[in-house]
């Protein structure tokens, strides 16, 4: 098992290789390190993976998208899959969270509390009072 410090730079590096693959249209490239990636990124609950795990299903998402000649994520066109990895990459390389919404929308794949959770929780709240 890799450190997160290991798993970091080298998502730093192979989506950075993308990025020059994608931009040079190699697209049957995109991807070459991402199996590796895939099985040693640990399946945990430490918040500090979290974002590497966005970036992981987005690397997923963009050779996804290629294959199906960049159909199927609503909003990203062929041009954006560069500048939405340099977001990721700057994001990780600086430690913050990744905030931008339509990565956020396709590719943090977290369980969100549906609106019925949400009025359960607040209606048990009015009901404690």
């Amino acid at each position: 098992m890799n450190t997160y410090k290991e798993d970091k730079d080298y998502l730093i590096r192979n989506l950075s290789l993308d990025v020059e693959r994608h931009l040079a249209s190699d697209f049957i490239a995109i991807g070459e390190g991402f199996d590796q990636f895939d099985k040693k990124l640990p399946r945990n609950n430490d918040p500090q993976f979290t974002k590497l795990h966005i970036a992981l299903n987005f690397w997923d998402g963009w050779q996804d998208a290629r294959n199906h000649d960049w159909h199927y994520y609503e909003g990203i066109s062929a041009s954006d899959w560069p500048n939405l990895a340099r977001i990721i990459i700057q994001n990780i390389k600086n430690e913050e969270e990744i905030t931008n919404k339509i990565i956020l929308k396709h590719f943090d794949l977290r369980p969100r509390q549906g609106i019925i959770q949400k009025l359960k929780k607040l209606f048990k709240a009015k009901s404690d009072v």
